[in-house]
């Protein structure tokens, strides 16, 4: 058997082949296509009972990707369909515009075709990741005033052609990738083009997602039978920090409800930011929170904080958050993992 990275256990046995990529499952089992979303959400109700019952059985014997029959429409396709109706009136993350992205943008300034600005083999990540095939989307649903990858968020660079880079995904894993990484910007919003990506994909590759878990419940129930590993952004440990900083309403709310979520139907790889003069007020909580809600699962407890973007342009209006960490800081974040005895990545 494959060795087993603690918090990560289905994703290492994906990696070793020895358990099945979702979306691979999501892809053998047959759906009826229809034009009706009301009837397609009752479908797919109804097939992720199935989707569940698979994936307990096929984790407990020995199918091999390569024995599984791929539905013409399945349960991957419905989801599409769905993905791509509720765009009509897009409620993807919680901020809900409404918007028809048919016709106009809302906040995350997305419309259906969705762009990415790079993709490559990532030696960057954690350990238990690398290499891995991170895809950078443009835009997000957040507007951080210390974003780091602002070129990605505020421009679009290449249309996303789905054929095409499910085949660039699979050319990246036969060159070695452990996985495919959506990231940005932020992945939710693209999740209709992400899961129809996946759809022309074939080989065994586990799906990490990288999202700031902003995500709507709505949104969770659809693409959460594809996600292997939520690669999962917790940031603040209140509301006030959260809309200070990222123009966030309800953060705490929506984020510990979809890492909640996520901790019962999958596995998560958590990464908290560690902020100057946020410590007691965000990294103690969510530490805290993390210890007694989801415990056990991967916490990458990060300190390449620097101030840039918007704070380093003005750093007088954010002046608590206009420098990088002390050791003092780095200290005092350590010491709180400690006490949370939380499973940190190496």
């Amino acid at each position: 058997m494959t060795g087993l990275i603690p918090g990560l256990e289905r994703y290492s046995l994906i990696c070793g082949g020895e358990r099945l990529a979702k979306f691979l499952i999501a892809k053998a089992i047959p759906a009826e296509k229809t034009d009706d979303l009301e009837e397609m959400r009752k479908q797919h109700s109804k097939l992720k009972a199935e989707f569940y019952r698979l994936l307990k059985e096929f984790d407990e014997s020995d199918v091999d990707a390569g024995d599984l029959e791929f539905a013409e429409y399945s349960f991957l396709h419905l989801k599409v369909d769905i993905l791509k109706e509720m765009l009509k009136n897009c409620n993807f993350c919680e901020r809900k515009c409404k918007v028809n992205r048919y016709e106009k943008r809302g906040f995350c300034k997305c419309g259906v075709v969705s762009y990415y600005s790079s993709e490559f083999l990532h030696m960057g990540e954690e350990p238990e990741l690398i290499p891995s095939h991170t895809i950078f989307f443009n835009r997000c649903t957040f507007a951080c005033v210390f974003c780091q990858n602002y070129d990605i968020v505020y421009e679009d660079d290449y249309p996303v052609d789905p054929e095409e880079m499910a085949r660039v995904i699979e050319v990246r894993y036969m060159q070695g990738s452990r996985n495919v990484n959506f990231v940005g910007g932020n992945p939710d919003q693209h999740a209709h083009t992400i899961l129809e990506v996946l759809s022309h994909v074939s080989l065994n590759v586990p799906v990490i997602w990288n999202s700031n878990m902003y995500h709507s419940e709505e949104l969770a129930e659809i693409i959460e039978d594809v996600v292997d590993v939520w690669l999962g952004d917790f940031k603040y440990g209140n509301n006030k920090c959260a809309e200070r900083y990222s123009k966030v309403k309800n953060y705490w709310e929506v984020v510990t409800r979809n890492f909640r979520r996520a901790y019962e139907r999958g596995e998560i790889l958590l990464r908290h930011l560690v902020m100057p003069n946020n410590l007691e007020c965000c990294t103690l909580r969510v530490a805290e929170w993390v210890s007694k809600n989801i415990p056990g699962v991967r916490f990458n407890m990060m300190f390449q904080y620097r101030p840039e973007f918007l704070v380093a342009q003005n750093p007088e209006k954010w002046p608590e958050i206009a420098r990088r960490l002390t050791r003092e800081e780095i200290k005092r974040a350590m010491e709180i993992a400690k006490e949370f005895e939380l499973n940190l990545v190496d």
